[in-house]
This record gives C-alpha cells, structure tokens and sequence, in this order.
C-alpha cells in the first residue's frame, strides 16, 4: 500500500500482540504519613492512578517521581517500587496485591497510622503477555497514561464502580497501555524499527538471538558501524546502552521459561547466554528483585489459582474491620467517589 512503510505494520502488529490479563485491583487509602510497596514481580504490569492527593513513586530503575491527582502511570517491567506520602514514610506491602484475586469490585484498604486518609491510590496488578519483538523493560521503565486533555483517573474511577468493575478496568488499563505506547518516545523507537536502519536492524538482531554472546563490537560489526558511532546512536535512540538491551531480553525471554516450568535452571541459564547456574541467578536476582526459583514459585501459585478465587477473608488470614476515617474528596472525581463509597469495600491492612 502506498504511504504505509513496513515500521508502521510492524507498529501495528506489535501493539496488537499486547495483553494484559487478571482482575487484581483495589484502592490504597494513604493516612500520611504512609507509603504502599510493591514487590518485584517479574511478568507483571502495575497500574497506579490517584485519586485524589499527592503521592511519590520511587524505586523504578532510580527514579523518582511525583504523582499528584489525576496522574495515572503503569510500570511495565515488574520492579519493585512504592508510593509514598512523604519522602521518608514508612511502606507497607499490601497482601492482597501478591495473589491474584477475582473481586468483582475493587476493596479498599487503609495504611498508615494517620488521622485522616491525605492520598487515594487505585492500583492494579496484571498479568503481562508480551510479544517476542517487545521487552517491557526497555519500552518505559515508568509509563505515563493519558493524552493531552485526557485524565485516565477519571476514566478508571468511574469503571471501578458496579457490577463487573475489575473486568472493566483490565480492559481499560490495556488499552491505555498501548495508547500510551504509540506516543513514547523510547517504545516506538523499540516497537517499530526500520527495517533498513543498523539501530533496528540491531534490536532485531537481539530479539531474534538474545542467548548470542553479543557484545557491543560484535553488535555495530553485524550493522555495518563502527563501535563509538553505534553506541552512541544506539543508547540516544533507545535510552538505554546495547548491552542493558541484551540483559533484559534475556531475562525476560529467561522469566517465561521458568514460568513455564518445564526446563532445570542450569538450562535456562545455558539458553539465556550465561555459563554458569550462579551467574545467571545473580544476574536474574539483580534484575527483577526475586531469584530465579522464587520466580518460578509464584508462576505456579498463579496457575494453581482456582477460577474463582477466594475473597477477602482468606487472602487477608483473617477478617479485617471496618475503618471509618474521612476522605478528602477532590471535586474533580466527586461522583466516581460517590459511587465508590457505594460499591467499595474498606479494610484495614492486618497487621503482622
């Protein structure tokens, strides 16, 4: 077709393949000073947006960023991280966000020991299939949802309420996902590279033979490039350095065969391109925050998750009381937080 390059049908393709999965997803009521932590979980999304409040996101490949009401980002690549109220308050981890949960309607928890809730978080954990050109590390550590003049809080405060809202806002996240993947500067860099270009032809390189001993050299000799003038062109468009490329295709590509549980560690070591089980492990840790068998763990207590999950009182050990603090409201979102005092559960985050 005239006009209709082979980078825009590679675009296409890949934002087609994306998926995300799983109907985790509740609301974290911060009473400052308070702060919610998320476990690394390789193969997962996780979706924020707030409310109402101000909130710091820390913990994304060093980043650190403040989210104030309306703001909605998704963290691709499953690091760990946590939202905090102020910068040195203390994060809790929420149980309820380490097992996949089917609620109909997103519960409400409350953390920190305040007066009064200063922040309200609704945050999601999803499942993430990826297709094989594209590796969530190196598209958006932190993917900021939205367009101009769009605000997705709304959006996403507004399916959370009634029958069917988990399911709704899956689907919602998914395709703020790949809108905002359209317009990312370093994603549509990896998503659709020209097939003529050394930098895409290198990605593809990579993608297609991640396990390779790859080096930089090796890399701009296969392009045609010299070595300086490859890096540096390749990290501008990127940003990220080949090598930081490489290691996270490999772990991911090493993260989907332990989730499949098919294969021993030391071959998925050997298919990942490391030499040794140990160095792999170390390398696998440092990456997603878990080591590889505790990786593989958690991939077959998803599996083992009956189709209706249990609901509150199982996943919390015990039956979490009431809490009746006040929440602020923001005027913007006054009738998503109308229907939310409605159809939400509020519960205290147990303790111990």
């Amino acid at each position: 077709m005239p006009g209709h390059r082979p980078s825009d049908r590679s675009l296409s393709e890949l934002l087609a393949g994306l998926r995300l999965a799983g109907r985790t997803w509740c609301y974290a009521d911060l009473a400052a000073p308070a702060g919610l932590a998320i476990p690394a979980a390789a193969g997962s999304v996780h979706v924020h947006a707030v409310i109402h409040g101000t909130v710091r996101l820390a913990g994304v490949s060093g980043m650190q960023l403040e989210l104030g009401a309306g703001d909605a980002v998704a963290i691709l690549s499953g690091e760990a991280h946590a939202l905090r109220t102020t910068a040195g308050a203390s994060a809790e981890p929420l149980e309820f966000l380490r097992t996949p949960c089917e609620a109909d309607v997103p519960p409400a928890f409350v953390l920190g020991q305040g007066s009064a809730i200063s922040a309200r978080v609704l945050s999601g954990r999803l499942s993430a299939a990826w297709p094989a050109e594209a590796s969530p590390a190196t598209l958006a550590p932190v993917l900021r949802l939205g367009a101009e003049g769009v605000v997705p809080r709304d959006a996403l405060a507004r399916a959370a309420i009634g029958a069917g809202a988990t399911a709704l806002l899956t689907r919602l996240a998914d395709t703020l996902v790949v809108a905002a993947l359209r317009s990312a500067p370093g994603a549509r860099a990896w998503l659709s590279p020209e097939l003529d270009d050394p930098i895409g032809e290198a990605l593809q390189l990579i993608a297609g033979d991640p396990s390779h001993p790859w080096t930089v050299e090796s890399l701009a000799r296969a392009v045609g490039m010299g070595r300086s003038n490859f890096a540096a062109q390749f990290t501008q468009r990127l940003g990220q350095a080949p090598m930081e490329v490489v290691t996270a295709r490999r772990m991911d590509a090493a993260a989907a065969l332990l989730a499949q549980g098919k294969l021993k560690l030391a071959e998925i070591a050997e298919l990942a391109g490391y030499g040794s089980e140990a160095a792999f492990s170390r390398r696998f840790t440092r990456h997603f925050g878990v080591t590889p068998s505790r990786h593989r763990e958690i991939a077959r207590e998803r599996q083992a998750q009956p189709a209706e999950a249990p609901r509150f009182k199982p996943l919390l050990g015990r039956a979490a009381p009431l809490v009746d603090r006040p929440v602020p409201q923001d005027p913007a979102s006054k009738s998503a937080a109308a229907g939310e005092r409605r159809h939400a559960i509020l519960l205290r985050q147990p303790r111990g």
